[in-house]
């Protein structure tokens, strides 16, 4: 079932922001923050007609693109022309119905969004900026996306896996923002299998724990962003490994304000998982959790 979009900020109102969320192939910005967009490759497997298009338009010029492979890496996109890509600038975006495909769909844009397989509004979107244009990867899942292209709309499937720690932030924060961002035991569970299984444990005893009526709330807002108002865009940043674990900071954006959260990501049955969370003033989410012992 799709939700109603949580969305109704144009990109006029954003463009501020955008600027100085942005994230450059490589290298790292003055204040220190190093993005990464994590390794990957797409297969452009089908196409059908985009519906903003006449009988007859957006056939013959696609079609060779069927079958191409897009590798995605920290330097650009290596792929057909014009999707080909080197220094680009990249950010990850929400997109409600109406803003998907850079704002091409007729009205009504949520009936025409089911007939492409979104379930779930808004869309995580990959944004990608080059210098043969702008591209926008809708993100289904962390397997499947869609892209609007020469009146096409393309079906893309992801080939290799997405195992690394960058990988996993992305598929959590994807489903995190796809879907119901309150921070209930619903809400978590729908992204359970992507936690470690001690953070997964202390939100379970943090839920079941009764909160007097007379005590704030230790939590108030999105743990995971940080944030009361819903982020509307993030860059994520290179992974810091070692042995034992890895930290990869976001950096999320508003209308107003920029911020970085940083995850702290651990290996369970030799995947990373998220295990923390750590704010920018270093405060963390699991000392939240704990429950007082009366």
């Amino acid at each position: 079932m799709i939700k109603p979009s949580r969305l109704a900020v144009g990109c006029l109102q954003v463009a501020v922001v955008a600027i100085g969320l942005s994230g450059a192939a490589y290298g790292k910005d003055s204040e220190g923050f190093e993005s990464a967009l994590p390794e990957a490759k797409w297969r452009m497997t089908r196409s059908l007609r985009a519906p903003w298009t006449v009988e007859g338009q957006g056939h013959s010029a696609s079609a060779p693109l069927k079958g191409k492979l897009l590798r995605f890496s920290a330097r650009g996109v290596d792929g057909p022309h014009p999707l080909a890509c080197t220094q680009l600038q990249h950010e990850f975006v929400l997109s409600p119905a109406e803003g998907l495909f850079q704002g091409a769909l007729p009205e009504p844009a949520d009936s025409h969004v089911r007939t492409f397989g979104v379930r779930e509004l808004p869309v995580l979107t990959l944004r990608v900026n080059c210098e043969s244009g702008s591209f926008d990867y809708h993100l289904l899942s962390a397997r499947r996306a869609l892209l609007g292209f020469d009146n096409r709309i393309w079906r893309l499937q992801r080939e290799d896996k997405a195992n690394t720690a960058e990988d996993v932030v992305l598929a959590f924060l994807q489903r995190h923002m796809s879907g119901e961002m309150a921070f209930t035991s619903a809400s978590v569970a729908r992204k359970s299998h992507l936690l470690s299984p001690n953070l997964a444990r202390a939100i379970s005893t943090h839920f079941a724990h009764h909160q007097p009526a007379d005590e704030a709330p230790k939590i108030n807002g999105d743990p995971f962003t940080n944030s009361q108002e819903y982020p509307e865009r993030f860059v994520l940043g290179r992974a810091r490994l070692d042995q034992r674990k890895a930290v990869v900071p976001v950096r999320f954006g508003g209308v107003e304000r920029v911020w970085v959260v940083r995850f702290v990501l651990r290996r369970s049955m030799m995947r990373w998982r998220v295990d923390d969370l750590i704010y920018e003033d270093d405060a963390a989410l699991r000392p939240l959790l704990a429950v007082k012992e009366r």
